[in-house]
């Protein structure tokens, strides 16, 4: 079995993870806009310059809090997850010196984060759009298991960068309101910044990651195929040994945009049927915050249930009745079980973990 041993945040809501939790409860936190009029949720006082100092923060921060000794470190490793990379940095350096930057590797972050906090194992990263860092988690799970490593650090990044705003923007996908996720009236996705980190071994806790998939959907680079999407999240649900009845709620993907919610909605019908459990959306509070959005998400949900409720859906309204889905408008108390949460892509690659709280 592998444990989530400790785990740390940074977000628009709040400084800790304990900080975001306090702040989505009591529904703070608004997206900005931006000087191009796209509305943003951003890290207060963020620096693109920041950008290995806030990974490294976090990462030490989640270590401290798992208890991890400084000689583990050398055997540790390390999954870092993004669809950004060094784009926060890249930008930066354009609009100051006027020229692009020759260096573009993207493995050179986990080699500098590596060398600033000390871990000396196995080390990785993974950019699969949206999935990113959920595939960090499935990819890191597996290694555990295997014997290749004895614990994983996993990183999940996503920093203010306007190719990734400007991308969406040129796709239509952005909305100039609040994301509504499954709801009649949505129209698009506000993006979003935050980092996290999560630390997994064998040493049991409350937490467990007890089932993960991944699938590759050839059919569309951006539009999600109902059955593929049932497919992944059955072939999670059966990595856990677990029957689809033992699942209480889903953690939906579910991004605001016709399209994919209403895939995702689809395919949760065709693999639940008219049994659909309580559906959970978290984007509404912190944005969109692609290829981080796997242990962002993953993070907010387990200190939610940690301080003794499961947040209520936010921004919903009106029935949609081709989605026929409706998030849990009030909160909820945890229960022992199972939780699904999904991550769906571009490119086709889509995401299901499966979470164990006892």
């Amino acid at each position: 079995m592998i444990y989530i041993d400790g785990y740390s945040l940074i977000s628009s809501i709040g400084d800790s993870a304990e900080e975001s939790v306090k702040s989505l409860r009591v529904g703070e936190g608004e997206p900005i806009s931006l000087d191009f009029g796209v509305k943003y949720y951003k890290i207060p006082n963020s620096n693109p310059l920041d950008y290995y100092d806030l990974i490294e923060r976090v990462i030490r921060e989640a270590i401290d809090n798992a208890g991890v000794l400084v000689d583990e470190l050398r055997d540790i490793g390390l999954f870092l997850g993004t669809s950004s990379a060094k784009l926060p940095l890249n930008e930066t350096y354009l609009k100051e010196s006027g020229e692009l930057l020759e260096d573009l590797d993207m493995d050179e972050v986990t080699k500098i984060i590596s060398d600033r906090v000390g871990i000396g194992g196995f080390r990785t990263i993974i950019s699969t759009a949206c999935t990113s860092s959920s595939n960090a988690l499935i990819q890191a799970k597996e290694m555990i298991e295997s014997g290749l490593i004895s614990k994983a650090i996993v990183v999940g990044v996503e920093l203010y960068n306007e190719l990734t705003i400007r991308g969406f923007e040129s796709f239509m996908l952005l909305t100039g309101d609040r994301i509504k996720p499954f709801d009649r009236d949505r129209d698009g996705i506000v993006l979003g910044e935050a980092l996290s980190a999560i630390v997994l071994s064998q040493e049991e806790s409350r937490f467990a990651l007890v089932g993960g998939a991944t699938k590759v959907d050839t059919s569309s680079i951006t539009a999600p195929i109902p059955k593929n999407l049932a497919k992944v999240m059955r072939e999670a649900i059966e990595s856990a040994d677990i029957s689809i009845r033992d699942i209480r709620a889903i953690k939906t993907h579910s991004t605001a945009t016709r399209q994919n919610d209403n895939a995702e909605a689809k395919g949760i019908y065709s693999l639940f049927d008219n049994n659909i459990p309580k559906i959970i959306t978290l984007k509404p509070y912190i944005g969109h915050t692609m290829g981080a959005c796997g242990t962002n998400e993953l993070v907010l949900l387990i200190e939610s249930i940690k301080e003794g409720f499961i947040p209520k859906s936010i921004n919903f309204r009106n029935i949609d009745p081709e989605c026929k889905i409706e998030p849990s408008l009030e909160e909820m108390t945890p229960q022992s079980g199972y939780y699904l949460l999904n991550y769906f892509g571009f490119g086709g690659n889509n995401s299901s973990l499966v979470l164990e709280y006892y």
